[in-house]
């Protein structure tokens, strides 16, 4: 890659060119024929930016014009609501003149966000050409990026606080069909290792980004918030020398809402009512349910399954219409003992538009469920969702719709 000539004024208006095109077969050739004077390799690496800008601008819903990126730093953003999170959480906790050290600042996109805070920020990326996109991505907030492996990086004794987001795939393994490596689930493959994070933070306060199935048992006394996104479980955010706080972190970009609810709670169960409230991945990884229990009026289906049940309307209503989002509400219809045959029978004259099929405590094969109950299904116009948990009396079904308040 070029990374200079797409830097130069040269570069950038082949980029903005490119952005007209979306099919390579017609872009690429009308771009040489107007560029005649480029080398072909530079106009296909311009071409590959302005395609890599427009895709990041439709994940986000801003302007991606001034940044140089790759396949894999796409992949692998920040979503613009989560880094404002975690730069307001910076600013609220170190002050808004901070000095954050992003040691492991890949693109720059959280690093981008904590500069637009205010904060003084430093990054650090061990690979030299990600930390010259770095360098150009943040070059108008004046952060300065070293080419350093964060595992022997000096930090330097004005920092505040250090930020990091360990590299959490391998490598060196073959590339999926995104251009991604597999998922390294050990803390002590990552890089930097747990063992090494939990090092530094013992000099120096740490935040931290990490997978939201990471093992609590690893988390000592961090404290730890799992991030929603519109509904998405995207991260878990550690803080280091807190008191082990645990809790569910909601955002909502339409609305621009932040929830927060505190984990590590005891919910009841409840007998099975008229309704079935699948709480928000969030709450349910921060055992954050029982505020949710409370809100409906309910409690859980089985202890062990983290899936809740009401017969209070006017409270799931009200739940319903909570900002932002803490849970879906079905409406179920029929309950038996799971088996493909009593499914078949159950759903005889059932009508429905789709069927979707969601599982809680059990390993099953979701996609022959589905085709199962399209097959004894009959055409009609709304949504089905069958419901299938572990329960101390054998795997139980649940035939629901979505609750429409």
């Amino acid at each position: 890659m070029s990374i200079s000539w797409l830097q130069s004024p040269t570069g950038q208006s082949v980029i903005l060119a490119a952005r007209s095109f979306s099919d390579s077969l017609i872009g690429i050739p009308a771009l040489r024929k107007q560029f005649a004077e480029i080398a072909p390799e530079l106009i296909s690496a311009a071409f590959g930016q302005a395609q890599m800008q427009v895709r990041l601008e439709s994940r986000w819903g801003a302007s991606a014009t001034d940044l140089l990126l790759t396949d894999a730093g796409i992949s692998q953003a920040t979503r613009p609501q989560v880094a404002r999170y975690r730069a307001d959480f910076v600013s609220q906790k170190f002050g808004k003149n901070a000095h954050v050290l992003d040691l492991t600042c890949g693109l720059g996109f959280d690093a981008r966000e904590f500069a637009r805070h205010g904060l003084r920020v430093t990054g650090v990326e061990i690979d030299p050409e990600i930390a010259q996109l770095a360098e150009h991505n943040l070059k108008q907030f004046d952060v300065v990026v070293h080419c350093a492996d964060a595992n022997d990086f000096e930090i330097p004794n004005d920092v505040d606080v250090v930020f990091v987001d360990p590299a959490r795939r391998d490598p060196s393994a073959a590339k999926d069909s995104l251009g991604n490596t597999k998922r390294i689930f050990n803390p002590s493959q990552w890089s930097p290792s747990w063992e090494t994070i939990n090092k530094i933070s013992q000099n120096h306060p740490v935040i931290a980004k990490v997978a939201p199935g990471i093992d609590k048992a690893e988390l000592m006394n961090w404290d730890a918030r799992w991030i929603s996104s519109d509904g998405d479980l995207v991260e878990c955010f550690l803080s280091s020398n807190g008191t082990g706080i645990r809790a569910a972190v909601l955002l909502d970009s339409e609305n621009d809402k932040v929830f927060e609810v505190l984990g590590d709670s005891v919910t009841e169960t409840a007998p099975l009512g008229d309704y079935l409230v699948i709480p928000d991945p969030a709450l349910i990884r921060a055992s954050a349910l029982d505020s949710v229990a409370r809100m409906c009026n309910g409690g859980l289906v089985n202890e062990h399954i983290a899936w809740l049940t009401s017969s209070d309307t006017e409270a799931v209503a009200d739940l319903s219409e909570h900002s932002p989002d803490l849970a879906s509400v079905l409406r179920i219809e029929s309950r038996f003992k799971f088996s493909d045959k009593q499914l078949a029978a159950n759903l005889k004259d059932v009508e429905t538009s789709g069927v979707t099929v969601m599982t809680r405590g059990m390993q099953l094969d979701v996609e022959a469920i589905r085709k199962t109950a399209v097959k004894a299904s009959s055409s009609g116009t709304k949504e089905l969702v069958i419901a299938i948990y572990r329960d101390d009396a054998g795997p139980q079904a649940l035939i629901c719709r979505r609750y429409l308040s």
